[in-house]
């Protein structure tokens, strides 16, 4: 098996696990134990996929894993804060944007994930819907917006409704999506990003990019 084949993952030696929270409260323990585990899983998985040929079966696996570490962020970042459940949206994506181009992007080829967002006060539960959506957009974007070898950056951007809320964007400026004539993943992705929208009680939608493409998000 060549390095190609684990570019989406992380090196299981920089999967950190979180220090001690002092003087806990029983959420801040909570999301502790929870983030740990996390951790852990994300990094087995990184080491099991090194024992993996089939490139179909790596590529799930990569997906999962990248779905593992959303979630984790919201849990690292409630043992940061002890916040009692709420989170910053626009700081978490900052952080998850960096984790993403870690795993799918590539800054120094001319691949990076920027990210834009403003502070958005929300619930865990939030955080972790808009996590998912986001790793999922990203990598779909990363794996068929541009031809393989070509530079092109994905653009997530959030901004505060003036009457409560959030609009959330992630943009490609790749082939397009009628332009694309593979099918796009196994269709479990848009199954995950409609279940998380569900969720959230939000309208989402897809564009053109002009070029490239655009998806957005009203909760």
């Amino acid at each position: 098996m060549t390095t190609a084949h684990h570019a989406a993952f992380p090196d299981a030696a920089a999967v950190a696990v979180l220090p001690p929270v002092p003087e806990p409260s029983a959420m801040d323990e909570v999301n502790h134990r929870v983030a740990n585990s996390l951790q852990l899983v994300a990094a087995m998985m990184t080491l099991e996929a090194r024992r993996i040929a089939d490139p179909a079966a790596l590529a799930v696996l990569a997906t999962m894993t990248l779905r593992i570490a959303a979630i984790a962020g919201v849990h690292r970042q409630l043992c940061r804060e002890r916040s009692a459940g709420q989170v910053d949206l626009g700081e978490y994506l900052e952080q998850l944007g960096a984790g993403l181009e870690a795993g799918c992007g590539d800054a120094g080829a001319g691949r990076p994930i920027r990210v834009a967002a403003e502070p958005v006060t929300v619930a865990a539960e939030t955080a972790s819907s808009i996590g998912v959506i986001v790793s999922e957009l990203v990598g779909n974007a990363c794996k068929y917006a541009y031809p393989v070898g070509s530079p092109g950056a994905v653009d997530i951007s959030l901004c505060a409704r003036p009457m409560g809320g959030f609009v959330l964007e992630v943009v490609d400026r790749g082939r397009g999506r009628a332009a694309r004539a593979a099918p796009e993943g196994s269709g479990l992705g848009s199954q995950f990003i409609a279940a998380m929208a569900h969720r959230l009680g939000a309208r989402y939608g897809w564009s053109d990019a002009r070029p490239g493409t655009r998806f957005t998000l009203c909760a």
